[in-house]
Formats: C-alpha cells, sequence, structure tokens
C-alpha cells in the first residue's frame, strides 16, 4: 500500500468515526403537526449555546400515534418525543416512556389541568407543553341582529338567544354541533361535579345526574334545530359556512385562532369574537387538551433529551410557540406576555385553561370517547332518549375496561 494510499485510509477512518460520534450526539424529535412544521425555528438558540445537535422529524397528527406504537415495537422511537396527552397512559402502560429527572424544575408553574394531564397513577411521565381548550367562536353581526353582544354563558340564557336567532332565520342554524365531534359534549360534562368514571376508573359514571343533564342539554341542540344533523364529511369547510351566516356560533379549539386571521380577508377581525363554553349556570371548569413533551426509555441519553425538554417549556419559548402557530401555552407565566396578555381571544382561553380538568388516566380512554360519542349520535337520531343513552353508555364503556377490573381485582394496578 502506498503512502498516500494509507494516509487516505486513516483520515477516511477517522471522519467517519468522527461521524460515528456526532450521530451518537444527536438527539431524535418526533414534532406534530403544525409545531412539527416549525420546530426547526425554535432550536437555533439552544444549539448554538449547547452545541447539542438536534434531528427533528415533523409527523402529521393523522397516523402519529400509530407511527410511535410502530415505534415502540420496534425499539426505534426518537429521544423526545411531542405527544398528544391522552395517550400517556397508554404509553405508560407499555413502559415506553424515560422517568422525569428528580425534582425536574420544568413541572414547576404549571397549571393545575396541564399538570394533571401528564400524571398517571399519581406519576408525571411527561412535560405539559401546549395546552388547549373548545370555546365559543361567534359573529357579532349576527347575534347584534337579534339584540345580543355575545353567547349568553347559562344554558337557559343560551336557549334562549338559539330560539331567538332561529325565529329570525328559520332556514339557517344557532350554531354548529357536528355529530362526530366528542368535543362539546364532553366540555359541557366537564362542568358536572361527577366523574365520568367510577371504582378507580373501571366502570363508566355516565347515568349521574349531571352527565344526564349535560347530555339533555347536548340534545336539545338538535331537537330544536339549533343545529345541523350532520358530520363533519357532510358540513365540508366549516368556515365557508360561517362566512355565510348558515350559523352564528362556531364551537371550536385554538387552531381556530390562527385559521381566521389567515382568512383576515374573509374575517376581518371586527365581525367575529370568542366567549367561553356555556354552562348549566356559567362558563366553569373545562376538560383540559393539549400536547407533551416526553423522552424514550431508549433515549441514548436521557439527561441531554430532558434538557432540552426543559429548554422547550420554558416560559419565554411557549411565548414564542405562539407567535409561530397561535398554539396556547400551560404555564401561566407566559400568559403574562404583551402578545397574549393584551389579546381578548387568548384571554378567552386562558380563562378555560386555567379551570381546565384533566381526562380520566386510562389507556382506554380514546375508545370510550368514541363510544359516547357514537351512542350519542344514535340518541339524537332518535334511537334512545337520554336515560336510555347514559345506560348503553355505562354498559359499552364497562365492556371496554373489563381488562382493567380484572387487573385491579389481581392486585396489577394501583
Amino acid at each position: 500500500m502506498s503512502r498516500r494510499a494509507a494516509l487516505a485510509l486513516g483520515t477516511g477512518a477517522m471522519l467517519a468515526a468522527c461521524g460515528r460520534e456526532a450521530r451518537d450526539r444527536q438527539l431524535t424529535w418526533w414534532a406534530m403537526g403544525t409545531a412539527g412544521e416549525n420546530a426547526p425555528l425554535l432550536l437555533p438558540p439552544y444549539t448554538a449555546a449547547t452545541g447539542q445537535a438536534i434531528d427533528v422529524q415533523a409527523v402529521p397528527w393523522t397516523g402519529a400515534h400509530e407511527k410511535l406504537l410502530t415505534g415502540f415495537a420496534g425499539r426505534s422511537l426518537p429521544d423526545v418525543m411531542m405527544l398528544n396527552s391522552a395517550w400517556l397512559p397508554e404509553l405508560a402502560l407499555l413502559g415506553a416512556l424515560a422517568p422525569l429527572p428528580a425534582g425536574a424544575a420544568l413541572l414547576a408553574g404549571q397549571f393545575p389541568g396541564a399538570l394533571a394531564s401528564v400524571t398517571i397513577d399519581g406519576r408525571p411521565v411527561a412535560a405539559p407543553w401546549i395546552a388547549d381548550t373548545w370555546v365559543q367562536f361567534y359573529r357579532r353581526d349576527l347575534l347584534a341582529e337579534v339584540g345580543y353582544a355575545a353567547p349568553p354563558l347559562a344554558w337557559p340564557e343560551w336557549t334562549r338567544m338559539a330560539r331567538t336567532l332561529k325565529r329570525r332565520h328559520p332556514d339557517r342554524y344557532a350554531t354548529l354541533h357536528l355529530i362526530d365531534w366528542p368535543e362539546p359534549l364532553l366540555a359541557f360534562a366537564a362542568q358536572q361535579p361527577e366523574p365520568l368514571l367510577r371504582d378507580s376508573d373501571s366502570r363508566g359514571n355516565f347515568s349521574t345526574p349531571g352527565f344526564r343533564a349535560a347530555l339533555a342539554f347536548y340534545k336539545s341542540i338538535y331537537d330544536e334545530k339549533f343545529s345541523p344533523l350532520v358530520s363533519g364529511a357532510e358540513a365540508g369547510d366549516n368556515y365557508i359556512g360561517f362566512k355565510r351566516g348558515w350559523f352564528a356560533i362556531l364551537p371550536s379549539d385554538a387552531v381556530t385562532i390562527g385559521d381566521l386571521r389567515r382568512r383576515a380577508a374573509l374575517f376581518p377581525r371586527s365581525i367575529w369574537s370568542a366567549v367561553p363554553t356555556p354552562g348549566p349556570n356559567g362558563a366553569s371548569t373545562a376538560l383540559v387538551r393539549g400536547a407533551s413533551l416526553a423522552v424514550s426509555r431508549d433515549a441514548r441519553d436521557p439527561a441531554a433529551a430532558w434538557r432540552l425538554v426543559d429548554y422547550l417549556c420554558g416560559a419565554g419559548l411557549q411565548q414564542r410557540i405562539y407567535g409561530i402557530t397561535g398554539d396556547l401555552p400551560t404555564r401561566p407565566e407566559a400568559w403574562r406576555g404583551p402578545a397574549l396578555s393584551r389579546d381578548p381571544i387568548a384571554r378567552v382561553f386562558a380563562e378555560q385553561v386555567a379551570r381546565s380538568v384533566a381526562p380520566p388516566a386510562v389507556p382506554e380512554w380514546e375508545r370510550i370517547v368514541g363510544e359516547v360519542q357514537l351512542v350519542a349520535e344514535h340518541m339524537v337520531r332518535g334511537e334512545y332518549g337520554v336515560d336510555a343513552a347514559t345506560l348503553e353508555m355505562d354498559r359499552r364503556v364497562d365492556r371496554i375496561l373489563g381488562k382493567r377490573r380484572w387487573l385491579l381485582d389481581q392486585g396489577r394496578l394501583a
């Protein structure tokens, strides 16, 4: 072998070793949805300060759950994962999540509901990152026609407003409650005093007076034709219907803030606003929704992964995320920044996020929501009354939770 060939071989080996070392130090992060698309904008200051290389993969929310389960089965999960907080119980049960560092400061200064949403069996398994909830977006001009400045926040007054709108425009609707949306019904149910599951979250609790009242109000929206009886696929583009005045109120989450602002030519800020979800006696508790950041149990460097999570969860970063994507913070401190504190729509969300409570922390929760919504759809189509619907919900949910009851009986669940 010539001296030149030997030098080239040695140089190549050193470069390969450096490449392997760089890859070993690099963190991987799966970030979902719009936040994932914009995640690289958040990282340059951190990379510059720490020298930590981060490989971000933007993952659409559609199919994200299956991708995570496939990654777990193949032991190919990333170091850091952005998760729908509703998936945490399942991933915790599988053993896919690394424990938080002892005394982790990133859990301090969080809204109680956000913190509860990442707590499984009394133990936090992730860090709250993005908050969300459902509110009522409404057309100021359409409500002003019938003498209302905004939708009332108590069910009886809200119903009177809806009847007034219906009398004024019999061929239109007061609101849009798509029959395949579970969120409005769960928002009404969250304002009741009884929990949605009972007996250590092993049985349905849908036959309580509170849930029956929520379901009756939900049913009345269709019975009185305040909303069309359509699914999302049948309704088409909700914003077109909202613009045309087909309905005056659009229940939705924080993504609608950005959607309406991007459509400013169609929706001048003067014609729309938002208020909290109505309740039996006025707005009260909301059901927390949102996303969290977790570290994989197979992370190559858990300490480095948690340092990245700590950076991303800071109040300043949460304010920056709001400025880029409109996603809402989980820290009260972040809401005190000028961009959020001076925004009246953001304050509506802040009010509900601050009063949010977490859904039951069971892996079966998404299946439960699907069955509850399916029974509710059959009810509004006339197949059940309210009482029969709640009994059917309890029956279906009890069947879903059968294995959980067995595990509890065997002492294999806390």
